[in-house]
């Protein structure tokens, strides 16, 4: 993977001012020409804004120095369109990186807001995220003489849920014990007001972290089938009906296609992905997937998950969980 982010260093006689209606489409129409070089070696451009990442799979045991070589042969390619197009690449934005769980060669890096590790564990995601989270529960916590416990939720909600879920996406396959984290920050802060799980959720609507996540993926997976997300979405995830002949068999009209076949080595990693999530969309009753809208559909889910807490169902924070538990060990 190559990743770089655009610096301008030339004095331009014509330009647009950055924030009007016209800055955004001149940009794309001028950058666009990147996408040439970038996947000159084989790889897949992926652009936004002024941020260029190039992905490219290669066989699972070609040599890292020979993957370093197409890389550095990519970077050496659109540094050259800068050149002729005065443009430059800001080099502390540049990162050469293999992305793999055990041969993953290269630094930490940011995408879009999020930090990725180069084994796909998703650590220095979990422990920046943490490191923002815990002092600003700990201020919440200190203004308690001063507001009701209603006031002191919807602070929480205000303040750390907006941290905490900006890239749900990103840090969704981090492995269990990572994502315990969130919901032991979370599970302190109700002690605190001396509130359980059950009561946060059943009174305040205060759902755990890993309950929110499972129903966030899925309302994607919802969007994608409503046709509301972005096309990328469409190609990743194929209706089932795409790729086989003969139909699923059971659940609902809308089944998509998983990749579950393509999986042969780290079962693991793709049993706590968004991939994994599509059985578990799959096998949802047909009335909850004809919803006409995400959030018509994530509220059907919710309250599937509120009667199950009002039942007495243990696992009723992991619903729709498709790791198996919530604390499982990988």
């Amino acid at each position: 993977m190559v990743q770089g982010a655009f610096s301008e260093e030339f004095e331009i006689a014509n330009s647009v001012f950055q924030g009007t209606v016209l800055g955004p489409p001149l940009w794309n129409s001028f950058f666009s020409d990147v996408a040439q070089p970038a996947s000159s070696e084989g790889g897949k451009e992926a652009m936004f804004a002024d941020d260029l990442n190039v992905f490219q799979e290669v066989e699972q045991h070609t040599p890292l120095a020979e993957i370093q070589c197409t890389l550095e042969k990519c970077r050496t390619k659109v540094h050259k369109w800068g050149t002729t197009n005065r443009v430059s690449f800001d080099a502390s934005k540049e990162h050469l990186v293999v992305l793999h769980p055990s041969l993953g060669h290269g630094e930490s890096f940011k995408l879009l807001g999020c930090m990725i590790d180069k084994d796909l564990r998703m650590h220095s995601a979990i422990d920046q995220l943490m490191a923002k989270v815990r002092p600003k529960i700990t201020a919440i916590l200190r203004t308690r003489s001063f507001y009701s416990t209603p006031e002191l939720i919807c602070q929480f909600k205000t303040h750390i849920w907006g941290l905490v879920e900006a890239n749900n996406g990103g840090y969704f396959h981090a492995s269990t014990t990572l994502l315990a984290k969130l919901d032991h920050a979370q599970n302190r802060f109700l002690h605190e007001l001396g509130l359980t799980r059950e009561q946060a959720f059943l009174q305040f609507n205060f759902a755990p972290p890993s309950l929110r996540r499972n129903i966030g993926v899925l309302g994607l997976l919802q969007k994608r089938v409503l046709g509301k997300c972005h096309p990328s979405f469409e190609r990743l995830l194929p209706w089932y009906s795409q790729r086989f002949s003969e139909p699923r068999g059971r659940g609902h009209s809308k089944q998509l296609y998983g990749h579950w076949v393509e999986i042969t080595t780290h079962r693991a990693l793709y049993q706590r992905s968004i991939f994994a999530m599509v059985d578990v969309y799959n096998n949802l009753a047909q009335n909850i997937i004809d919803a006409s809208s995400v959030s018509i559909f994530q509220g059907s889910l919710t309250q599937i998950a509120r009667t199950r807490c009002e039942q007495g169902v243990d696992s009723w924070a992991t619903s729709f969980c498709a790791r198996g538990g919530e604390y499982d060990q990988e």
